[in-house]
């Protein structure tokens, strides 16, 4: 038999279930369809965590495991009780993975795959909306209705206008797309230059302070790594100029939050729509709670009714494969960070 245990509530679900489950009898059923040797075991994160390990799983679909807990999701302690002897692949159900990494998986006799582009639709749409509350002022506008204050605005055209995409992997490309919806001159870093659909200028990270004064509205996209941690740093936010946007909804460490946070409350960029942070649920007594040209959100951009569909269609994608011996997509490399 292979036993796959369910557990945790995938980030940006909408709806789980009133025992802490969130597969659907359909999606139950999608994943029973694959083999006759398969036994599914769904495991909500209260029932986990009265476990001391959880015993004879070979496959854990599972959600959580990073040292910042949210609701629904297993805590690390949790996640960890997963990997007995039986455990031979995690399948996560989010893109990044620094936080679930494991001497096992470090040592290969696990294999950790990650969920590339089930947050990817909602996220570009949340980064438009970004561009576009800021060009339209459409906080601004509701100011102004809150208070009966009848007048015009002066707002700005995206016509034109250059976005710079920190990271331009499935998200990134999502997002170019979109923005040349509005003519928008759309400029980006990758570690391998190469031409990219939509996007008029490739470069290095290496070289974003070189490029970065070009930018209305900077979007960091980029997942945390050892190369990317602190990428905008001072003499990148020193750089922009004072109109520009920053848009964060990759990783909060990619940004110096101290670096960023002095940029606006100085207003020397025009305001940040920021989704992630170095420490996280952002503490009570962060400045950034209370600056008028900041818009925070908590961490929750990706929010989709369909997170659910896309998750279950790529994990019986790669359960297929686990089942025919084939190789697995989306294989995740510890040490690259991606």
């Amino acid at each position: 038999m292979i036993y796959i245990a369910v557990s945790g509530i995938p980030r940006g679900h909408q709806s789980p279930r009133p025992d802490g489950n969130w597969l659907t009898e359909m999606q139950r059923q999608r994943i029973l369809s694959i083999s006759p040797k398969i036994e599914l075991l769904e495991l909500p994160e209260q029932v986990v965590h009265g476990l001391k390990w959880v015993d004879d799983v070979e496959i854990a679909l599972a959600e959580g495991g990073n040292y910042t807990h949210y609701a629904g999701e297993l805590d690390r302690e949790d996640y960890e009780k997963f990997f007995t002897p039986s455990l031979r692949w995690v399948q996560l159900c989010s893109t990044g993975f620094s936080d679930n990494v494991t001497p096992e998986i470090l040592d290969g006799r696990i294999t950790l795959t990650n969920s590339p582009g089930i947050h990817t639709i909602p996220i570009a749409e949340s980064v438009m909306a970004a561009v576009l509350e800021h060009a339209k002022r459409f906080g601004q506008r509701r100011v102004d209705q809150r208070e009966r204050r009848w007048r015009q605005l002066m707002c700005e055209d995206l016509e034109g206008q250059t976005i710079l995409l920190v990271g331009l992997g499935n998200l990134g490309k999502r997002v170019a797309r979109l923005s040349k919806a509005f003519d928008m001159r759309v400029i980006g870093t990758k570690k391998t230059v190469e031409p990219v659909p939509n996007v008029d200028k490739v470069f290095p990270s290496s070289e974003l302070v070189d490029h970065i004064l070009e930018a209305d509205y900077v979007v960091e996209l980029a997942p945390l790594t050892s190369e990317t941690e602190g990428l905008i740093g001072e003499t990148a936010f020193a750089a922009m100029k004072r109109s520009c946007y920053f848009i964060n909804v990759g990783r909060g460490r990619v940004a110096d939050e101290e670096a960023m946070t002095k940029a606006l409350r100085e207003h020397r960029i025009a305001g940040a729509y920021l989704d992630c942070f170095g420490v996280e649920p952002l503490p009570q007594d962060s400045p950034l709670w209370g600056m008028d040209n900041v818009f925070l959100i908590s961490h929750d951009s990706h929010s989709s009714p369909k997170i659910g569909e896309r998750l279950v269609s790529q994990f019986c994608e790669n359960l297929h494969r686990y089942v025919a011996g084939e190789p697995l997509l989306n294989v995740c490399d510890p040490r690259r960070g991606y």
